[in-house]
């Protein structure tokens, strides 16, 4: 049955992979706009005549994607590839971390439950870095378990064998690429440190041979393979860039007026998972349930007061939902062992219980929805190529466009053009002024001395997300200077809240339609 699963998850995805291909996040395109700059010689600047400003959140992916730039592989293509490898990788180290707790057949059934979610498919096919953060944070936890000496179904009845210090490497060398990868991803070693303190608290030095002189070593080898590289790194970031945290976390990680939305997108999809687990509590006191639950709940932390944007279709929480689907099956299986029968083969009464609950509980992919939302988006980044068109065609050189959604865009616009994020990932300046709650000096600023040649649009009925600028915008009447010049409409897909972007509305300065018809 372990093969029959495993054959089933492969083919579910290749198909659901399959169309879903043609899906590209205008998003991916700001990391890929820096990782051109980058290889172009430019730096990691937004615009070349400004000072740098840290839009992106994932440096190693912008780093890969100026690799393939640089070496002229269809860009694209090749992302979407190690992607596709990295959920692959990642379902396996799922696996593998599961046989830590259960036989072959119960530790195939998180990797189903993890891969029937509709956001891995959506997530992975996206161009982000996504699928290559989920599988780094599942090596670590599972290489975290196994340098404390924990091998194939330990049972909590039994001690844990020697530690293994070439694990711990691999650990230290992991968290060190979630820690480049994304900036919150060394909050990843928060919960393996949890988890140590209990072991050595529950068992004492007695795995680590030599005792106190193993934990020097290792915390010399933690200082080789991860401090100070990581601390090179952050030194570089905060001495290039000017700030302790990227702008794009200022931008979206703490939105006032968003409390515990992201968290409750989380838990519409997690709550089976999470009431499946609560017997695993009961039953067993293993310290290595804290490296399964502590990721969601420190995530549910972090995005407290995020923008629901931010982590649509759960991208930020695919880690710690993969962990949770583990957890799910411990606590099954501990439950249905605790009131078992001689007659009941406990194997597969776990497995059928759990296949039933990701059915009914875990939002899948439906084949025909799923190639509906890629329609949708692509007609949405239609709409992006024709406004990238008339400013490339139209704009005087060197126009400034405040712009609603700066990826596919500024990546495919002239060089020349000067962009204004209004959503501030890129602008650093309105990021500022959102963290102090004082978007009218930037609107001021904005009317009385930048004076945009271009303003784009688009236009958002779901209600969650908010553009303090265009609000703020919008209360000082700041359109009245412009003309509309084009309305572009995109085709909703059913059932998708962010599928509810009605149109762009592209705007030109009356000033400058006045000025371009006396020439």
């Amino acid at each position: 049955m372990a093969y029959f699963l495993a054959a089933y998850c492969a083919y579910y995805l290749i198909i659901s992979l399959s169309i879903a291909w043609g899906y590209i996040t205008d998003d991916a395109y700001i990391s890929w706009f820096y990782a051109r700059q980058l290889a172009h010689g430019h730096g990691l600047h937004w615009q070349n005549t400004e000072p740098p400003v840290e839009g992106y959140s994932n440096f190693l992916w912008v780093i890969l994607a100026a690799l393939i730039i640089k070496l002229q592989w269809p860009l694209a293509f090749m992302v979407k590839w190690i992607s596709i490898f990295s959920l692959g990788a990642g379902l396996i180290f799922l696996y593998r971390l599961s046989r830590l707790f259960l036989s072959p057949l119960l530790a195939m059934l998180p990797v189903f439950v993890f891969s029937h979610y509709q956001g891995v498919v959506w997530w992975t096919a996206s161009g982000l870095e996504s699928a290559f953060f989920c599988a780094l944070s599942l090596l670590f936890i599972w290489q975290g378990a196994a340098a404390l000496g924990y091998k194939v179904e330990y049972t909590p009845e039994t001690k844990p064998v020697k530690v293994s210090t070439g694990a711990w490497v691999t650990t230290n060398i992991v968290l060190l690429l979630l820690g480049l990868t994304r900036f919150e991803g060394i909050v990843w070693a928060i919960p393996l440190l949890f988890f140590i303190v209990c072991q050595v608290r529950k068992h004492g030095l007695h795995g680590f041979p030599q005792g106190r002189k193993t934990l020097y070593m290792w915390g010399m080898l933690s200082l080789c393979f991860f401090i100070l590289p990581y601390a090179v790194y952050f030194i570089w970031r905060v001495h290039y860039f000017g700030h302790w945290i990227p702008n794009s976390y200022r931008c979206k990680a703490l939105v006032s007026g968003q409390i515990g939305i992201v968290d409750l997108d989380f838990l519409r999809v997690a709550i089976a998972l999470i009431v499946a687990s609560v017997p695993a509590f009961f039953f067993s006191k293993d310290c290595r349930y804290l490296l399964l639950w502590l990721p969601s709940l420190l995530y549910g932390l972090m995005l407290w007061e995020a923008d629901p944007l931010l982590a649509y279709q759960l991208r930020l929480f695919l880690g710690p939902l993969a962990l949770l689907s583990l957890l799910a099956v411990l606590g099954v299986y501990q439950f249905l062992h605790h009131f078992s029968s001689a007659r009941w083969d406990l194997k597969l009464m776990t497995s059928f219980v759990i296949i039933i609950l990701t059915f009914a509980f875990i939002p899948g992919n439906n084949l025909n929805t799923l190639r509906a939302h890629v329609a949708e988006y692509q007609g949405r980044n239609q709409n992006r190529m024709m406004i990238a068109n008339i400013l490339n065609t139209q704009a005087t050189p060197g126009a400034s466009i405040l712009l609603d959604d700066c990826g596919i865009i500024p990546f495919n616009a002239r060089p020349d053009l000067r962009f204004i994020d209004s959503q501030c990932l890129n602008n650093e300046a309105l990021a500022q002024v959102i963290y102090s709650n004082d978007v009218t000096t930037y609107v001021d600023y904005l009317q009385k001395q930048v004076k945009p040649e271009w303003v784009v649009m688009n236009k958002f009925s779901f209600t969650e997300h908010l553009n303090f600028l265009m609000d703020a915008l919008a209360q000082k009447n700041f359109l009245k200077a412009y003309q509309l010049v084009a309305t572009l409409r995109s085709r909703a897909a059913p059932d998708d809240p962010l599928a509810s972007v009605d149109h762009y509305l592209v705007y030109k300065r009356k000033e400058s339609i006045h000025d371009a018809n006396k020439k």
